[in-house]
């Protein structure tokens, strides 16, 4: 059975994470760029930018304390907005960032 997931390295293939977040840029008409996650995670020094507390790496999804990657200015802001820039994502707690929802 064929899987939609494209995990190969070093040829331009995105993973099925990266692949839904280009085509929500797309749809929303705002730049995309590949960003590392664990480059953002260390940037900020795993602590969430929207209540400050650190992150646990441990912690998995689905549960509010995981880690999150929150966009500052949301994909749904539309076009004229940064976009899916590593300028523009920050840590977060997963609850952190569902709370916030798509304000500034």
């Amino acid at each position: 059975m064929a899987t939609l997931s494209k995990r190969r390295r070093g040829n331009g293939w995105l993973s099925r994470r990266e692949y839904a977040l280009k085509l929500r840029c797309e749809t929303w008409g705002v730049p995309y760029s590949k960003v590392s996650r664990a480059k953002v995670f260390n940037r900020d020094g795993w602590v969430c930018q929207l209540c400050g507390q650190p992150i646990d790496r441990v912690i998995r999804f689905p549960k509010p304390l995981s880690k999150s990657l929150d966009h500052i200015v949301p994909l749904s802001h539309g076009p004229g907005t940064p976009g899916h820039v590593e300028s523009n994502c920050q840590a977060a707690h997963f609850g952190c960032n569902a709370s916030k929802g798509n304000r500034v």
